[in-house]
């Protein structure tokens, strides 16, 4: 089994160095919000969209990600949303006002919604196919711990410092990035073919997406409003995709999806995606408004999964060169589940913490070799401008799903609360105090179980996407399916 080499191995370190820094700073400041409201003396409505403003721009950068790369080269793109990304940091640590501070949170948004999708084509694109396995183990290491780890570090530089640290901390780290972009990321082709990039697509394509990402994300308005929002965006996404299935170079090649390898993976992924990111908003309604305890032992309590997410990446990336998507992203959906299951077996109002541990290590485990795996397998046999455009749609269906999840998951959880418990909402929950909230803790921690089970059962569906794969020989070897490549001249 082939090694990555020395110029392939610090070119993965340089990509998962960007990666992270997008992800964590995606998660980074929730932890700050309470901080931040006092500190602006503004309210929680107002505060969210400093999260809101980064993640809407991210998802507004994603779709052009691609066409970007095919205009200018993904190496120069790259490296230009590293320093955007170190100025827009600066600028949100020496912000001295909340309008300030959402505006340079969006500008960091921007530049982190071209780091993921064009890190993961330039990985895969510098390796044969036979190594991108190896290079998903290290590149793919941030998009699966960085969501857990964001909230810890944050927790960690606001108790030893200023809020002002959560945004500092980047400009030196994406300086370093851009440096070793330099240095260690293989240049552009020269004297390539300068693709116009699709203007029109992305009229389209961009206010659609982030009009359903805001509907889905909202917590404040009408519902019929919200409601409306994303269906105007979906209508968009819409006519975006009649047209680029017949447009010669359009913003995304919405046609991969035609592709059974690419379709079945990315069916998987937001199947997967929606109730895993989703069901993490369970943790902290158990550990902080059930039991009382501080966001520290919800920090705690996600650290196993981190760190299960971290090792069995590593081995399924080995695993996926020799046996396969099918199987090895099967296992992780049924260990995923089983583990899942077991948590709502067990989780009582004093289930011990030490178990609730265990059990997370094991999804995490799961999930290490389903996210990746799944992204990984699903591109192995595009190059070039379907490589990109791959990426960047795998990023959007991730991102989306995982905001379709936490709003459908949070939704669910505080209605079946409020119904069960006759209270108005999770606030009022927590509003009672310990002793109040004692007298319901078996039909609170019912309601997070049935609550879990809804989630579960959408994992099932993943699984069963996959599982209807034909069985064949390892990923990179199988050449039953159709490329999304064939019959198209380089």
């Amino acid at each position: 089994m082939s090694r990555l080499t020395g110029p392939e191995l610090r070119a993965a370190v340089v990509l998962a160095f960007g990666g992270l820094m997008a992800v964590l700073d995606a998660t980074i400041v929730a932890v700050a919000l309470p901080h931040l409201m006092a500190t602006f003396g503004t309210s929680l409505t107002a505060a969210q969209w400093i999260i809101t403003a980064y993640t809407l721009a991210m998802v507004a950068t994603m779709p052009l990600a691609a066409g970007l790369a095919a205009r200018w080269g993904a190496r120069r793109v790259y490296l230009g949303a590293l320093v955007g990304f170190a100025v827009a940091s600066a600028l949100a640590g020496a912000a001295d006002g909340l309008g300030w501070l959402i505006a340079a949170r969006a500008a960091q948004g921007l530049s982190g919604g071209l780091m993921t999708p064009l890190g993961m084509a330039i990985g895969f694109g510098a390796v044969a196919q036979e190594r991108r396995g190896r290079m998903m183990a290290i590149t793919g290491v941030p998009l699966l711990i960085g969501p857990i780890l964001g909230p810890v570090l944050g927790a960690l530089l606001l108790g030893a410092g200023s809020w002002r640290a959560l945004f500092f901390i980047t400009v030196p780290l994406a300086l370093l990035g851009a440096a070793g972009t330099l240095a260690w990321l293989p240049a552009d082709p020269a004297g390539g073919r300068r693709v116009r990039l699709d203007l029109a697509g992305a009229m389209l394509l961009v206010p659609g997406i982030v009009a359903v990402a805001y509907g889905i994300s909202a917590q404040d308005g009408p519902s019929w409003a919200r409601i409306a929002t994303v269906a105007v965006g979906a209508v968009l996404v819409a006519v975006f995709s009649a047209r680029a299935l017949t447009h010669q170079e359009p913003l995304l090649r919405i046609g991969l999806l035609r592709n059974p390898t690419f379709g079945r993976g990315a069916a998987v992924l937001a199947l997967y995606a929606a109730p895993y990111f989703g069901s993490a908003v369970l943790m902290p309604a158990y550990v902080q408004i059930l039991r009382s305890d501080s966001a520290a032992v919800t920090a705690a309590l996600m650290i196993p999964g981190a760190v299960g997410m971290g090792v069995s990446l590593q081995i399924a990336a080995r695993l996926l060169e020799r046996l396969g998507p099918r199987l090895v992203v099967g296992t992780g959906l049924g260990l995923a589940i089983g583990s899942g299951l077991l948590q709502v077996a067990v989780l009582r109002p004093d289930t011990p913490y030490l178990v609730l541990g265990l059990l997370g290590l094991l999804q995490g485990a799961g999930t290490g070799a389903i996210m990746m795996p799944t992204m990984s397998g699903s591109s192995r046999d595009l190059t070039g401008p379907d490589l990109a455009s791959g990426s960047a749609l795998l990023s959007l269906v991730s991102t989306i799903s995982s905001g379709m999840g936490t709003a459908a998951v949070s939704a669910l959880f505080t209605f079946l609360a409020a119904v069960m418990t006759g209270g108005g909402s999770l606030a009022a929950l927590d509003a009672l105090g310990a002793a109040a909230r004692a007298a319901d803790a078996d039909t609170i921690v019912d309601s997070l179980r049935l609550t879990q089970v809804a989630a579960l059962t959408v994992m099932a569906l993943a699984l069963a996407v996959r599982l209807r794969s034909p069985r064949h020989a390892p990923a990179i070897l199988d050449r039953q399916e159709p490329s999304a490549n064939a019959g198209r001249t380089p």
